[in-house]
């Protein structure tokens, strides 16, 4: 096995290292024990090779370990590295692998844990929106990268653009997830970089949400709505009437629509807090379903999909910066719902219809034990609240209000 000082010069040199027509050939470094470089028809790869105990045979035998190729590695940094690769190799030690990225952390984080749909989507609209420039960083630069100055920065920006909600939520789910790199990589990450929020007292204080469409303000967000897709246009509405989570109209299927019957079932995972239920379909919902309906693709899954190539779910997003951008009002989605309930309180209708209709939970002995209403039974004050809404958005306060007959009434 020939021997040569590996510089660049030599490597380099016809002379030194002539070519190889078949096979390879090992140059042991003269300098470094253990050191080679191994030169093949169209490569040179800097390599470790050191001769170790085998305990089951008694025997030495060789082990070899790549560092990497030539023009990759320069000599010096291949002479740099070798002597702890082959300290390693004589301890018996096995070979390191190098450190995650935040990003795979993140998907790791999504599998490994038992997140219900809603959170999982939570974690998809912030991680990949928000922290995009962070997520090729390997886990032992990220103390170094993300700095109290850079997370700080960033916080204050996606609180200014995106309000204090997103900025809150959004870091609660990087801090989770760098937590647990902790667990899982110890020897790559020591600190959160993220805790710094709570060291300096930064997380945003939020009040309770109160935002609702008053009378005069549903006009201004119906014309305001003529600015969106048709699709974002039509599930807002929607959302506003039937008083529904925001999450219960974008991930609406067509599955739990029957506009035969004029129903809708809005499906929840766990039923911990949230229940599965179904409800009548108002004149103007059951028209923004027909409408989407003939909109539909083959084999389309959801009722309002996708807008856009960026969006990595099946379905649209309802997000409240959005919805201001488009508006001007301060209203967050959720607040459609409270306008929806709002309103039928003005009209003076029963509370208990209204949280029926809105997938409230009544836990008194009446309504877990003795109230069996059905949905056909919620129908006529579902109409009563949409055409309220209807005249609301059409003509503004102060028009008169004229009642339609709903489907039922008409059969």
């Amino acid at each position: 096995m020939p021997k040569l000082l590996l510089t660049k010069r030599n490597i380099d040199s016809k002379k030194h290292i002539p070519p190889v027509e078949k096979g390879q050939v090992d140059y042991f470094d003269t300098e470094v024990k253990g050191l080679m470089l191994r030169v093949g028809k169209e490569s040179k790869t800097f390599y470790v090779q050191v001769d170790v105990l085998d305990l089951t045979t008694g025997k030495y035998k060789s082990v070899r370990e790549k560092i990497g190729r030539y023009g990759e590695w320069t000599p010096e940094e291949a002479r740099a590295t070798a002597p702890q690769l082959i300290r390693r190799l004589r301890d018996g030690k096995p070979k390191e692998d190098p450190p995650p990225t935040l990003k795979a952390i993140y998907e790791r984080y999504l599998v490994d844990k038992r997140l219900s749909k809603g959170t999982v989507t939570l974690y998809k609209g912030y991680i990949p929106r928000l922290f995009e420039s962070w997520l090729d960083l390997p886990l032992n630069l990220l103390e170094k990268a993300l700095t109290p100055e850079v997370v700080i920065d960033r916080f204050q920006h996606i609180r200014e653009n995106n309000g204090p909600g997103a900025a809150n939520n959004s870091f609660k789910c990087l801090q989770a997830i760098i937590n647990y790199a902790e667990i899982l990589y110890p020897q790559f990450i020591t600190r959160n970089p993220t805790k710094v929020l709570s060291r300096t007292d930064m997380w945003a204080k939020i009040e309770g949400r109160d935002d609702c469409l008053e009378p005069k303000q549903f006009k201004i967000f119906s014309d305001a709505l003529l600015k969106c897709t048709p699709a974002h246009r039509d599930c807002y509405t929607f959302a506003l009437y039937h008083g529904i989570r925001p999450a219960e109209a974008y991930s609406l299927k067509w599955e739990d629509v029957d506009l035969e019957n004029d129903f809708a079932t809005f499906r929840h995972e766990t039923e911990r807090s949230k229940r599965t239920y179904t409800v009548p379909l108002s004149r103007q919902s059951k028209a923004i379903l027909s409408r989407r309906k003939a909109a539909a693709t083959e084999g389309q899954v959801h009722v309002f999909p996708k807008q856009g190539p960026r969006n990595k779910h099946e379905h649209l997003i309802l997000r409240a910066d959005h919805l201001k951008g488009k508006t001007g009002l301060s209203l967050t989605p959720h607040g459609l719902r409270r306008s929806f309930i709002t309103t039928g309180e003005r009209l003076r209708l029963r509370r208990e219809d209204i949280n029926w209709l809105t997938g409230h939970t009544d836990n008194t002995v009446t309504g877990k034990h003795y109230a069996k209403l059905t949905p056909d039974d919620l129908r006529p004050v579902l109409q009563a609240i949409c055409n309220e809404i209807e005249r609301l958005m059409l003509e503004g306060v102060g028009a008169k209000v004229i009642t339609l007959p709903t489907a039922a009434q008409n059969q």
